[in-house]
C-alpha cells in the first residue's frame, strides 16, 4: 500500500545539484583516481613493458604540382594519397636503400608517415624512434626519397624544404601520450562519478526536506527543528491534544536515551541552542522544544527488531495517544523503514498526525529555499 517507486520519482534538480556540489570532493576524487589509474597503467605498459620514450622528427615541404592538359593543377594528392604512397613497396625499398642499419620494411611502415593538412601543397613527413639520432637518420632518408619524387611522378613539378628536424627540438611524443592518458582517465572518472550520482539520486530513499515526506506519503510534515515554521506547525497540528506519541523510524528509545545521556545540563539552554542540540542527537530532545502542554510519550518503533516481539504494549500505548508523530532522520536511507512502519500502522487503522524531520542539514535547507 505504501510502496514507493523511488526510481520513478521526478528528480528534484535543485536538490540534486545542491547535494551534488555538497559531495564535490567525491567528484574531484573520482577524477584523480581515474587519471592515476589509467595514466599509471599506460605508463607501466608504455615505459616498463614497451619501448619507453619515443622521439618524432618532422620535415615540412612545399609541393608544386604540375598542370594537366587543361591547365589545371593535379590536386588529387590528399591526406589519404600520401599516407598510402609512403607505404608502397617502391617507397619503402627506396627508404631502406638510404638507411645503412638494415631497417625492416615493417618498421618503416609503422614508424614513418606522410600527411597533408587543409592546404595540400604543404607536406609533412614524420619519423619516430626511441633514439633521437635514429629518428633523425630515418627522417633524413625519407627526405631524400621525397625530394626525388619530381623525377618519377609527373604530377609533381617540384618540392622545397620549408622546415627540417633539429636534434635539440625533437618532439617527445611519449610524454604527449602520457598526458593524454591522464586526461582521458580523468574524463572517465568524471563520467563515472556523474553516472553514479544520477543512479544514486534515482534510487536514494533518503529524505532531505520535510516537503518530500508530504509528497511521498500524503501525510503533513511539521518541518524540522531548525526551520522557523516548525513551532507554528507544531502548535497548529498538535493543539488540543492531551497525549502525543512520538515514534522514531530509525532508533529505539533506549538508543535515544543513550545518545542523550550526559547532556542534562544543556536542556536549560535557550531555544536556538535546543534546536541545534536536537539537530545533533535526534528525536530525544524534541520534547524540549515542541510547544504545548500535552503529554509527550516516546514509543518504540514496532517494526524494529529491538522490540520485544509481542507489540501488544506498543500498540496499546499508541491507541492511548490522540496524536501520533513519526520522527524521521534526514539523509539516512530510511525510505523502506518508513514504508514498513506506515504499512503496519495502516493495517491497524492508525493514522499518523504528521512527520518531523530531524538531523537535517540546515545549510542545505537554507540554500534550497533561497
Amino acid at each position: 500500500m505504501w510502496e514507493t517507486q523511488y526510481s520513478r520519482e521526478p528528480i528534484n534538480y535543485r536538490l540534486f545539484f545542491l547535494n551534488f556540489f555538497k559531495r564535490l570532493w567525491a567528484l574531484l576524487l573520482s577524477i584523480v583516481i581515474g587519471a592515476v589509474l589509467v595514466g599509471g597503467i599506460y605508463c607501466f605498459v608504455y615505459f616498463v613493458m614497451g619501448d619507453g620514450y619515443q622521439y618524432r622528427a618532422t620535415t615540412m615541404y612545399y609541393v608544386t604540382y604540375a598542370e594537366d592538359a587543361e591547365g589545371k593543377e593535379f590536386d588529387y594528392y590528399n591526406y589519404y594519397t600520401w599516407q598510402e604512397l609512403i607505404k608502397t613497396d617502391e617507397m619503402v625499398a627506396a627508404i631502406q636503400n638510404e638507411l645503412a642499419d638494415g631497417i625492416t620494411a615493417d618498421e618503416i611502415r609503422k614508424t614513418m608517415t606522410a600527411t597533408v593538412d587543409s592546404d595540400y601543397r604543404y607536406l609533412y613527413t614524420r619519423s619516430v624512434d626511441g633514439d633521437q639520432a635514429r629518428a633523425i637518420a630515418k627522417e633524413e632518408a625519407v627526405k631524400n626519397v621525397i625530394m626525388s619524387l619530381p623525377d618519377s611522378k609527373r604530377e609533381i613539378e617540384g618540392i622545397q624544404i620549408i622546415d627540417k628536424p633539429d636534434f635539440d627540438k625533437l618532439e617527445d611524443i611519449s610524454l604527449i601520450f602520457v598526458q593524454r592518458a591522464f586526461i582521458f582517465g580523468g574524463v572517465i572518472g568524471l563520467i563515472a562519478a556523474c553516472i553514479v550520482s544520477v543512479f544514486y539520486a534515482c534510487t536514494d530513499t533518503s529524505v532531505y526536506l520535510p516537503s518530500t515526506l508530504e509528497k511521498r506519503y500524503k501525510i503533513p510534515a511539521l518541518g524540522a527543528p531548525s526551520m522557523k515554521e516548525f513551532e507554528d506547525n507544531c502548535k497548529a497540528f498538535l493543539s488540543g491534544k492531551k497525549k502525543v506519541g512520538f515514534i522514531n523510524v530509525d532508533e529505539s528509545p533506549a538508543a535515544l536515551k543513550e545518545v542523550f545521556s550526559g547532556k542534562e545540563e544543556e536542556v536549560s539552554l535557550d531555544i536556538r541552542s535546543m534546536k541545534k542540540l536536537a539537530n545533533e542527537v535526534g528525536a530525544a530532545d524534541l520534547f524540549n522544544i515542541i510547544p504545548g502542554d500535552f503529554e509527550k510519550v516516546e514509543i518504540p518503533n514496532p517494526t524494529l527488531g529491538e522490540t520485544d516481539g509481542s507489540g501488544d504494549g506498543i500498540y496499546a500505548s499508541i491507541r492511548e495517544c490522540d496524536g501520533l508523530v513519526i520522527v524521521v532522520k534526514a539523509g539516512a536511507h530510511n525510505g523502506k523503514r518508513i514504508e514498513r512502519l506506515l504499512e503496519q500502522l495502516s493495517r491497524l487503522e492508525i493514522k499518523p498526525t504528521g512527520f518531523i524531520l530531524t538531523c537535517e542539514d540546515e545549510k542545505l535547507i537554507r540554500a534550497y529555499y533561497k
